[in-house]
């Protein structure tokens, strides 16, 4: 089970932070969380790492779990890799010299990933792992309601939308709740959020997102399953190639009959082999 501390503190309100500490770890995993969830809902995935000697780290991104800013709004994007870099740097202070794995799921593999390309600490890191991210979406959003929404998001950029999220396309029930009754889990995005999240999924699936260039031989795992229902996996499978293409250090896996929560499973499976895969990659870096 975690702990948490505060990751940062501002005057408008704090970054929540979760631990599972080792006290003299072989590395530290760094979690982003996706959209509408909270940086708790890792711990089976967390006490997996932690069981192999890896300390984890969470936080709730802004607008999510007990963060600071309106529920959805997790905005603007350089705001949000700056709390990325806050973790890292958080991570580096309380295990000094440690390899650090930074982690990503849905939205926030959209947001590690895009960490990796430009982010103000990215060579630093060992490692990044990514499952299910956000580049393109099952449903996509038509034109003329994309265009609606980037009008908003530059006259009220925090203004939310709904949508509800079946619990039943995220993973195998035993695994997935609570999520819908969860008092920390939420249905709302904000108009600068999905512009943001939208606009790097598809500059990273066409390879025109900014990038520094100093993460591109660090390895990266990058895993999706086939039948998730959220985010589509023809986006991780064109972002693998791409990457292979220009020689990166990337490793993909598509997981067969997994929904949108790998680490959760899907009909048949409750996620558990996702997650010994992806702590034995882990071991290896």
């Amino acid at each position: 089970m975690y702990e948490n501390f505060i990751l940062q503190q501002f005057e408008t309100g704090k970054l929540e932070g979760y631990s599972w500490k080792v006290e003299d770890p072989e590395k530290v995993i760094c979690i982003v969380h996706g959209i509408g969830e909270f940086g708790g809902r890792f711990d089976r995935v967390a006490e997996a790492f932690r069981k192999q000697n890896m300390a984890v780290l969470a936080f709730d991104l802004r607008g999510h779990g007990k963060s600071l800013g309106k529920r959805g709004h997790c905005a603007p994007r350089k705001d949000v890799l700056s709390d990325v870099s806050t973790l890292i740097e958080y991570a580096q202070e309380l295990y000094p010299g440690k390899k650090l794995i930074l982690y990503g799921h849905s939205m926030g593999g959209n947001i590690v990933l895009d960490y990796r390309s430009r982010g103000r600490l990215n060579g630093e890191l060992s490692a990044y792992i990514v499952t299910a991210p956000w580049v393109r979406l099952v449903r996509p959003v038509p034109n003329i309601v994309y265009k609606a929404v980037k009008l908003l998001s530059r006259i009220a950029p925090s203004v939310t939308i709904g949508s509800e999220v079946n619990e039943a396309d995220l993973g195998h029930p035993d695994s997935v709740k609570p999520f819908n009754d969860h008092p920390l889990v939420h249905n709302r995005i904000s108009a600068l959020c999905a512009v943001d999240g939208f606009e790097t999924g598809q500059k990273l699936e066409d390879g025109t997102l900014e990038n520094n260039g100093r993460a591109k031989q660090i390895p990266l795992l990058l895993m999706h399953g086939e039948k998730d229902r959220i985010c589509d996996v023809a986006g991780s499978r064109t972002i693998a190639d791409r990457m292979k293409a220009d020689g990166e250090n990337v490793e993909y896996i598509e997981w067969g009959g997994l929904y949108h929560e790998i680490h959760n499973g899907g009909s048949e499976s409750k996620g558990d082999e996702v997650i010994a895969k992806t702590v034995e990659w882990a071991k290896k870096i």
